[in-house]
């Protein structure tokens, strides 16, 4: 009964930090700040949580679960190699733009270099390890033999590293991005890549 109650406890913290740290960054947010929106003890927090760090980087992982919850759901809808790859990162990058409450979460503290840098890397492992899977699917299959198995992950890390710098920059401009050309790009790259 404790576990449950602690997990819902946990839950509301997250669900109002992650508006907190969306509408104003992690930088201007503080712990007061989370524990106000939440009708909590500023040492409730601190039972469930060390820091406004943790707090935030479980607000992270919230969202990452979600967005591949959703990207997971259209890639269930198709059945090649090829065609799952291309959805990936269709979908991805329409999700980011959709839904950008990590995004912009990141993008307030992109000042700083290093958060920058250990941000984009944890995103970066989280999915790299799910396009693996996707390319090791297909070379099972026979689908995707363009690389050696052995290759799997390091090509499935530049895949990942070249869409996500896509992404970056779609957040980063000011003038927004053409959703178009990046189907265009996909369409006609990943057929090349992926085949």
């Amino acid at each position: 009964m404790k576990l449950l109650k602690d997990e819902i406890v946990k839950s509301e913290i997250l669900e109002q930090a992650q508006k907190l740290f969306q509408q104003f960054g992690l930088k201007k947010t503080t712990m007061d700040e989370i524990a106000a929106a939440c009708g909590k003890a500023k040492s409730t927090l601190y039972y469930y949580f060390k820091s406004k760090e943790e707090v935030f980087d479980e607000v992270i992982d919230l969202e990452l679960k979600s967005l591949r919850i959703l990207i997971k759901e259209k890639m269930d809808t198709v059945s090649s190699i090829r065609d799952k790859v291309m959805t990936y990162f269709l979908e991805f990058h329409k999700e980011v733009l959709n839904k950008l409450n990590l995004y912009r979460i990141v993008k307030h503290e992109l000042a700083n270099k290093a958060f920058d840098q250990i941000q984009f890397y944890r995103i970066m492992n989280f999915e790299k390890a799910y396009m693996v899977r996707i390319l090791e699917d297909g070379y099972d299959t026979g689908e995707f033999v363009n690389v050696d198995k052995d290759n799997i992950p390091w090509f499935a890390e530049l895949l990942l590293a070249a869409f996500f710098g896509i992404v970056r920059y779609s957040i980063e401009t000011d003038q927004g991005f053409d959703q178009k050309k990046l189907e265009l790009a996909i369409q006609v790259l990943i057929p090349k890549i992926v085949a």
